[in-house]
């Protein structure tokens, strides 16, 4: 890939990865651009599945969804975006079972699907960088540890469960300028459901994520936890519905919306 490409041009990756050029994790690339995970679902699901999205849009932040059900353009995020090729790797179930995963969808594609694009941690994560505020990850191209909390979901239809936190380990200083950092900005997941200690909200070994790889916690630093979009993924995996296609971790869809767009002005 070409490393300008990477750090100014979405439509230049989402071309690359169109063509096949590149189907590696997306973490990293353009810098102040949103990146979102993507969810497909076949449309008896659809309504409810949006409802739940509204009802916990801490955790499922939309972003976008089809303007009908068979469409494959999300143009409020990207004029030329194609859901169907624009995802370097894809992950396809079927009645719960992961049955392939794939860098193209469009054989599979069907006339009743309906996109969902929820917006990412990345936003949030480079609003942090930017007010000097890194969180230290043991491999910088995996994403933060995701923990299954005993915090409720509302639930929405056939859709329920509960909340996925992600973690950061901050000092006592450092979490009040995250908490401004997530209370000036709307990047999504930007502000904090729990610090202190994890049993309170079910979390008992820091070091067994359910989902990515964990992340030392030193003496001088408390976990910090926020909600994570793989909130909705659970949710979904409890009812195993027949078709749903997501994006495999860590490569998600490069759009051409501007984190400082979610700024609030």
């Amino acid at each position: 890939m070409d490393p300008s490409a990477s750090l100014t041009a979405p439509h230049a990756i989402r071309k690359m990865i169109r063509e096949g050029d590149y189907s590696g994790p997306t973490i990293g690339f353009v810098p102040g651009f949103t990146q979102c995970n993507i969810i497909i679902l076949p449309k008896e699901y659809a309504y409810d599945f949006l409802q739940f999205c509204h009802l916990n849009s801490d955790a499922c932040s939309l972003m976008a969804y089809s303007p009908a059900p068979g469409a494959y353009t999300l143009d409020t995020l990207g004029k030329d975006i194609d859901i169907r090729t624009d995802i370097p790797r894809y992950r396809v179930f079927k009645q719960g079972q992961l049955i392939e995963d794939v860098h193209d969808i469009s054989p599979i594609w069907q006339s009743d699907l309906v996109t969902f694009a929820l917006a990412s941690y990345l936003s949030y994560d480079y609003a942090l960088d930017c007010a000097g505020l890194k969180h230290t990850s043991i491999n910088p191209l995996h994403g933060l540890p995701l923990y299954i909390s005993t915090l409720p979901c509302q639930s929405a239809g056939i859709f329920s469960g509960f909340n996925v936190v992600s973690m950061r380990a901050f000092r006592p200083d450092e979490i009040v300028k995250a908490v401004q950092v997530g209370a000036i900005n709307r990047s999504p997941h930007g502000i904090p459901v729990h610090f202190g200690t994890p049993s309170d909200i079910g979390i008992f070994d820091l070091a067994k994520p359910a989902f990515g790889e964990p992340i030392e916690v030193t003496d001088k630093k408390v976990p910090v936890f926020w909600t994570s979009n793989m909130t909705a993924q659970l949710a979904i995996t409890k009812i195993a519905p027949k078709l749903c296609i997501i994006n495999s971790p860590e490569h998600l869809l490069v759009t051409d919306q501007q984190d400082v767009s979610l700024a609030i002005k």
